[in-house]
């Protein structure tokens, strides 16, 4: 529950990809909302003497001036908008959602009736955590299956050098089942954003206490002032399994619609938005909100954003279980060279032609299993993404789908074990 002028102040990266904009026909950030343009990506092994550099434009934003920019719109489009209130759990008569109970200060605990409710409460999912678990868009997440970050932004002594290209360093030792980062604002050269996740339900050390012991001792940071600070929790994995369900939708992270690889939200966020936003306009117009009338909320979702995720998800389990040498070797040998990563990170495929490529490559140099469990993780995404292709049209089938998908991933997890 933040103050009006505080709306969207969420802990993360600020970083967003000029394609979501194009995809939805969203002016760009401007004025206040940006702070800086991005132009790349530079990936560091864990020496940090190798370096893939990913193109691609995007933007550094100013996360409350553009959430502003989304509620101001609203608010002029007829949406009434309380500040300064609390989502309690939904209200369900009959197994449909009919409204939530909510918290304010003038008015204590009341109830407010809905023909459909949205959570969109990021992954406290305030609302949805309070259905009945059989539901599939419950879909409780493993915590394994979450990024715990912490990250500041601070104004350096010295200007950055290249203030458009961000940087991610992978290294099992300083953020296990994570990276860190530093993500310079190119339009104030000495302001950056620094941080770093770990992988969730592994016992690891509070990613701030390694973010100082392994980042901010570098001299870069010698005599940097800390302007702002917080930490959050981030899924990172495949989507809900349906982002509607008897009178009720999620969307954001409340929907963990997040790339499982790099954690970034904010444009699948506007996605699943999007997505679900126009089912509810058309069930309104044809008089109906039921699971088969909003069913193309899930369909626009996957195909837009949602089956790419689900497959990177097949490829950060690989990722999480490699050791800093693995990555290394990787990295060095180009067993996946930039090209194919910009593929991985805009489409979601890792061709079998380029494992096999590499294995043919690579035959009779050490590390053979890492060759053979690349090979084995190209297949299991290729799987995964016929089986998210094959998502049922309707509400009915959802049920048998998932026992699918769980069964796949049971299978991938035993052979990459």
């Amino acid at each position: 529950m933040k103050p009006p002028e505080r709306v969207g102040d969420k802990p993360c990266g600020d970083a967003l990809g000029k394609h979501h904009f194009d995809e939805l026909n969203i002016d760009y950030p401007k004025g206040e909302e940006l702070e800086g343009i991005v132009k790349g990506i530079d990936i560091y092994s864990p020496m940090e003497d190798v370096k893939y550099r990913v193109l691609g434009d995007g933007f550094q934003i100013n996360r409350v001036a553009l959430t502003r920019r989304f509620i101001n719109k609203a608010i002029n489009n007829g949406v009434e908008y309380l500040s300064l209130t609390y989502g309690l759990e939904p209200v369900i008569k009959n197994q449909r959602v009919v409204g939530i109970k909510l918290w304010s200060r003038d008015r204590g605990v009341w109830k407010a009736r809905a023909s459909f409710v949205v959570d969109a409460t990021g992954l406290a999912r305030a609302i949805v955590r309070h259905l009945p678990k059989e539901w599939p868009i419950r879909d409780d997440i493993d915590p394994k299956d979450m990024n715990i970050a912490y990250r500041e932004v601070r104004i350096l002594s010295k200007e950055i050098d290249e203030p458009n290209i961000h940087r991610i360093y992978i290294n099992k030792d300083v953020a296990p089942g994570g990276y860190w980062w530093f993500f310079p604002y190119s339009m104030m050269p000495n302001k950056v954003n620094v941080g770093l996740g770990v992988q969730g339900g592994m016992g690891y050390p509070h990613p701030k206490d390694l973010l100082y012991r392994y980042v901010l001792t570098r001299p870069k940071f010698r005599g940097s002032k800390v302007i702002e600070a917080g930490g959050a929790a981030v899924p990172t994995r495949r989507p809900v399994l349906s982002l509607i369900w008897n009178g009720i939708g999620v969307v954001g992270d409340a929907a963990y619609a997040v790339n499982p690889i790099h954690g970034g939200g904010k444009g699948s966020a506007m996605i699943s938005s999007y997505c679900l936003a126009n089912a509810i306009i058309n069930g309104l117009n044809h008089g109906e909100l039921s699971n088969s009338s909003l069913w193309d909320a899930n369909i626009c979702y996957l195909k837009m954003y949602g089956i790419k995720q689900g497959v990177l998800d097949i490829f950060r389990i690989f990722l999480q279980r490699l050791s800093n040498d693995d990555l290394e070797y990787g990295m060095r040998s180009k067993l996946i060279k930039e090209e194919d990563l910009n593929v991985l990170s805009l489409k979601g495929d890792l061709e079998l032609s380029v494992v096999e490529k590499a294995m043919r490559l690579l035959a009779g140099l050490r590390r053979p299993t890492l060759l053979i469990k690349l090979r084995i993780v190209a297949k299991f995404m290729e799987r995964i993404k016929r089986h998210y292709n094959n998502y049922p049209r309707n509400p009915e089938n959802i049920f048998v789908w998932a026992r699918e998908l769980n069964s796949i991933y049971h299978e991938y997890l035993q052979k990459i074990s």
